[in-house]
């Protein structure tokens, strides 16, 4: 699950953060296409809908536990981009 959660988080933030596929965010300007968080349940749906059948509290359980685990990369993500772009300000800002 844990690798399944790394990949859910990889193609949340892919989508709705990258601009790769920042075209097709403008056209469909909904916010799931704009929120990871949001993204990534639907991500996590289509996966594990892929996997053999079984009842429907074990899969509703594991969508909302990769959901759940998918969250640290996205956030770990995010933090290190805050840096980089502080990081960026300092380094291109004038010298006084």
């Amino acid at each position: 699950m844990i690798i399944i959660a790394l990949a859910v988080a990889a193609i949340s933030m892919t989508v709705t953060q990258s601009s790769l596929f920042r075209g097709f965010r403008q056209v469909l300007d909904y916010k799931i296409f704009r929120c990871p968080y949001c993204f990534a349940h639907w991500v996590s749906l289509l996966v594990w809908s892929c996997y053999p059948k079984t009842n429907v509290f074990d899969f509703v359980i594991n969508v909302f536990a990769t959901v759940a685990l998918s969250v640290l990369p996205m956030l770990a993500i995010d933090y290190l981009n805050t840096r980089m772009d502080k990081h960026a300000k300092i380094l291109h800002s004038p010298h006084s």
